[in-house]
């Protein structure tokens, strides 16, 4: 089965983006049989923080672009995001560490299984 996540990163090489401020999502594919990863594409979003203001429909914005991804990575997400973002269905993790070594922890302690990850791509 593969897993698609996002990750708020401005090289994507570092997770180093708080969720608000993204204006990009770089997706990498998870594949659990044979636990490997491969980065697919980057998508531009709207940044859903425009000062101190938010709206739900900057949040669904986001979640639209994101639609087929299970889990969110992340530098720093505000609790009301992060409810607002789980109570749609989408995992949030703050990590902000490299890519890699996150990607390498989620696929060794199978993270899509402890968390119940939603929407997998493939059977």
């Amino acid at each position: 089965m593969t897993y698609k996540v996002a990750v708020a990163s401005t090289d994507g090489i570092v997770i180093n983006q708080h969720f608000g401020h993204a204006e990009r999502f770089h997706i990498v594919e998870l594949n659990t049989d044979d636990l490997t990863s491969k980065y697919t594409d980057t998508r531009p979003v709207n940044r859903v923080c425009q000062g101190h203001e938010h709206s739900e429909s900057a949040f669904d914005a986001v979640l639209e672009t994101l639609s087929d991804v299970s889990a969110i990575l992340v530098a720093k997400i505000g609790q009301g995001a992060s409810d607002y973002l789980e109570s749609k269905g989408m995992l949030v993790y703050e990590s902000p560490f490299l890519v890699d070594a996150v990607i390498e922890k989620i696929l060794k302690d199978k993270l899509w299984e402890a968390d119940k990850w939603r929407y997998p791509t493939k059977n």
